[in-house]
């Protein structure tokens, strides 16, 4: 079978109808990446390897213990950061939901999720920055946490200035509550 360059960034197979009895057990997530964060993200990689390219060559011209743990020490949590970043994002299956941010993820059970709500206020672009606009929180039985954030949100890198993919995203991950329930 021939595989693109980046198979990994793409489904493997087309989706189509299947049986009562199949059960999505892959991760798949609820928004595709947006413009914004696929401009991020290739700029941010090609820096990390124009860096590391740099750290390789400082290593060459100039051997010694002190160059390499320096090297190793910059280049490593630099690699690891941008792995992490490419994977952020809410993922949903039969299961559960998965929320991945850059340093943590949570895995919430379908069954112990008891609604999904839109709350106001939200983060411009992944930062900070609080900026007006709207989220998509899931909310548990147990009540042990307010809310739960997804990246589903008006200001988010994959869906700012484009409501439609907002109001789509929104609407997919209410639909994944809604047939998991019955």
């Amino acid at each position: 079978m021939r595989r693109p360059v980046f198979w990994f960034l793409w489904p493997t197979a087309e989706p189509g109808p299947l049986d009562g009895d199949a059960v999505q057990s892959r991760w798949t997530r609820v928004c595709g990446r947006g413009p914004w964060r696929w401009g991020f993200l290739i700029a941010l990689t090609a820096a990390v390897v124009t860096l590391c390219s740099a750290a390789v060559a400082t290593l060459l011209t100039q051997p010694g213990w002190l160059s390499l743990l320096l090297g190793l020490l910059v280049v490593i949590p630099l690699i690891a950061l941008l792995a992490r970043a490419w994977v952020v994002g809410t993922y949903v299956n039969d299961r559960g939901v998965k929320v991945s941010s850059l340093f943590t993820t949570e895995v919430i059970l379908w069954p112990a999720v008891q609604a999904i709500t839109t709350e106001e206020g939200t983060h411009w672009l992944g930062t900070p920055l609080r900026a007006r606009g709207q989220r998509v929180a899931l909310h548990l039985i147990d009540g042990s946490t307010a809310g739960i954030r997804t990246h589903i949100e008006t200001a988010s890198p994959d869906l700012w200035l484009r409501p439609q993919a907002w109001e789509t995203a929104r609407d997919r991950l209410s639909t994944w509550l809604r047939e998991t329930r019955s």
